[in-house]
């Protein structure tokens, strides 16, 4: 996923599942659980069936009888099969009779089912709250360990995950914490809920007239709303990046900005400061110093002492890159305007990227759209990733349609994914590429469905939502995508690929279920190769004449590749930073604002925008809190896996078969280090990512 855009969930062991839940909004409006319920002698009046109004009750239900049999296996009975094995078998079988309907809340064009959908994700979600909290279960997973029956290592590894990850819920503590952690994650669900939502209904526009908006292509103006003869520009990512990279108005460029920073406002600013409040609160419960010391624990990190070392270590290099890139932003400010007094604002930093681009580099981003159009782009990816990994790609859209499968908008393609070497089904995945109102707003891979082997006969094999936002077409010119969009394209591609290709036959650790801090660095890794002469060269041709993107265009991108790259990597430590102070603070009582502030001035070289709530459509901190780090960390070793095909070969059939190996295949079952190492025969290091920033190397 891009930075600042929805992350893919990590699977990694059972109670994970529950955390990828929460990632994509699954909250309770109401809660319907034990701890709501009457005690003592209250306790005979009758309960209402709690999923009677939920669209997912059947596999609800058939998940609490499935738990309900693992206890009460006798614990001198216990085997794999029938306790941790039958676990995730229930895990798996929720996933996959419920998931679709609560995706459907995500990318449905019908308001009534994307409200079906968020009341499905809402009780899934209070679900996997529970389940990882019943005593009696803990007490059977328990029993089995004492066992000592002989596991393979990736049932080894998932009974101790589980463990952890029940001893994490605060499953050895008294019944009076046990009862706060659920009531505390289940308001934590309500919360999400809303912040979420407050995010995705966000109706903020910007009015422009023409005239303010000089500069913009026209082919893009098209494809905008008009009202009382203004423009209406939605507060969406896409139209951001437009208007900030062409618009020759500064005015105009900060008052998009400030419009995209107001975006849910005030009411999320308080819904995310309860949320840190009952966080921290949870972090004291479970006996943590604070609670982003509770959230790294289990991450490549550890620790979010070890994190902050991360940024302390970074900066001063980071730093360096900013000020020459301030300096060259400024400077071209300045020629531009023919104001030898100019500031360089962050609103500026789009426009004088485009500006150098042209005018340095002979690159004019609006000319490189061109060659990028969405039919070709997308057969260009399928081959390389074809070709890379042994694959072939095939359409079944219709054949989906005519079985009654669930195509939710016209637009919405099906593949299935085949291996060519043993002629294998390996997964299939969705592709919903265009904005539309209701939809999901940024760019992310929803697993749909999880590899699961269900006996030496039956396997579910992964299905995949690729969910994106790329420029729509206009009446006379197809989709036509920025060559940002296009490494969007190749990263979100690249997570759908890491859950595919996974080996893994244990739900619970497969496809993406890694370190949350390591998740993204497959997908980054991937981003590299459109920065290839070669590769653009088979598939960057223009729209209109199909001539091939000429090379000294392409040698211009790749001159510029790191224009602006420490003050965007500044940026990226920014949102890191600001989510570790939120939740670093063992009281909870964390004037949001104030610390976004701060933590911009500290990190960044802007004086920042007023009347803007940095954190209020920051939707990272609803799912990734306290582990945005993990995207600059995970880029660290995304550019170390890179170094070996650098060294040996994009293209190199023998490296990409090792790397799906050692690192694609394993999903959760192997130390994330030891996957690193393996797949480069050394031990990591840093020095391929800081010369992807630009940075030398002493």
């Amino acid at each position: 996923m891009r930075p600042a855009m929805k992350a893919l969930p990590a699977l990694r062991s059972v109670s994970l599942v529950l955390t990828a839940t929460v990632l994509f909004g699954c909250q309770s409006n109401e809660p319907r659980t034990s701890a709501s319920l009457p005690t003592g002698k209250d306790a005979v009046v009758l309960q209402e069936d709690p999923y009677q109004d939920s669209p997912v009750a059947g596999a609800l239900r058939r998940a609490d009888a499935a738990l309900d049999a693992i206890v009460a296996v006798p614990d001198g009975e216990r085997t794999y099969a029938n306790t941790l094995g039958a676990l995730d078998d229930t895990v798996a079988a929720m996933f996959r009779d419920a998931r679709m309907t609560g995706f459907l809340s995500d990318v449905s064009t019908d308001a009534a089912e994307r409200e079906l959908g968020l009341q499905a994700k809402s009780d899934m979600s209070n679900w996997f709250t529970r389940y990882v909290k019943r005593e009696d279960l803990y007490a059977a997973i328990k029993a089995f360990a004492k066992m000592g029956v002989a596991l393979s290592p990736d049932r080894a590894t998932f009974l101790e995950d589980t463990l952890r990850e029940f001893r994490r819920e605060g499953m050895d503590l008294g019944a009076e914490d046990r009862t706060r952690l659920l009531a505390i994650d289940e308001r934590l669900n309500e919360l999400g809920l809303e912040f979420s939502s407050n995010i995705a209904d966000d109706e903020t526009v910007v009015p422009l007239t023409e005239d303010e908006l000089a500069g913009v292509p026209e082919s893009f103006l098209a494809s905008l709303p008009r009202t009382a003869g203004l423009v209406v520009v939605e507060m969406t990512g896409s139209n951001l990046g437009r208007i900030l990279s062409t618009c020759d108005n500064e005015a105009t460029r900060a008052k998009v900005v400030l419009g995209y920073g107001r975006r849910a406002g005030a009411r999320n600013v308080r819904v995310i400061e309860k949320m840190i409040a009952l966080r921290a609160e949870k972090g004291r419960i479970l006996g943590y110093p604070t609670f982003a010391d509770s959230v790294i624990e289990d991450r490549m990190a550890k620790s979010a002492n070890r994190v902050r070392e991360f940024y302390k270590e970074l900066r001063p290099r980071l730093r360096q890159k900013s000020l020459a890139d301030f300096a060259e932003f400024e400077a071209a400010k300045r020629e531009h305007t023919g104001d030898p007094e100019a500031v360089l604002n962050s609103w500026d930093v789009s426009y004088y990227r485009s500006y150098l681009m042209r005018t340095k580099y002979a690159v004019d981003q609006e000319q490189v759209r061109e060659y990028f159009s969405m039919s070709n782009v997308q057969a260009g990816m399928f081959d390389v990733y074809q070709r890379l990994f042994g694959l072939r790609f095939e359409e079944i859209t219709e054949k989906a349609r005519s079985m009654g499968r669930p195509m939710w908008h016209e637009d919405v393609a099906l593949y299935e994914v085949w291996d060519t070497a043993t002629n294998e089904m390996l997964g299939e995945f969705y592709l919903d590429l265009h904005p539309r109102a209701g939809k999901y707003s940024h760019a992310a891979q929803f697993p749909l469905r999880l590899r699961k082997r269900w006996s030496e006969t039956q396997l579910d094999t992964p299905l995949v939502a690729l969910v994106c936002n790329f420029t729509k077409p206009t009446a006379d010119r197809p989709a036509l995508l920025s060559h940002g969009e296009v490494e969007t394209f190749f990263h979100e591609f690249g997570h759908c690929l890491h859950t595919i290709l996974s080996r893994v036959d244990i739900a619970s650790l497969a496809g993406t279920s890694v370190a949350r801090d390591f998740v993204e660095a497959p997908s980054q890794m991937l981003e590299n190769w459109i920065w290839d002469p070669t590769i653009l060269a088979g598939f960057a041709k223009h729209y209109e004449t199909g001539e091939p993107i000429s090379e000294e265009l392409v040698e211009g991108m790749i001159a510029a590749q790191n224009l602006g790259s420490g003050m965007s990597a500044e940026g990226q430590v920014y949102l890191g930073m600001m989510d570790l102070a939120f939740h670093s603070d063992p009281t909870g009582e964390v004037d949001t604002s104030a610390v976004a502030e701060a933590t911009y001035r500290e990190v960044r070289l802007f004086e920042p925008m007023e009347h803007v709530y940095r954190q209020a459509a920051f939707g990272h901190l609803n799912g990734y809190q306290a582990g945005y780090y993990g995207y600059l960390w995970s880029l660290v070793y995304a550019q170390d896996m890179f170094s070996r095909f650098h060294a040996e070969g994009l293209m190199s059939a023998d490296v990409a078969t090792q790397y799906r190996s050692e690192v694609l295949s394993r999903g959760g079952t192997r130390d994330e280090l030891d996957m690193v190492r393996s797949f480069l025969g050394r031990e990591p290091n840093s020095e391929a990512f800081l010369r992807h920033l630009g940075l030398e190397i002493d």
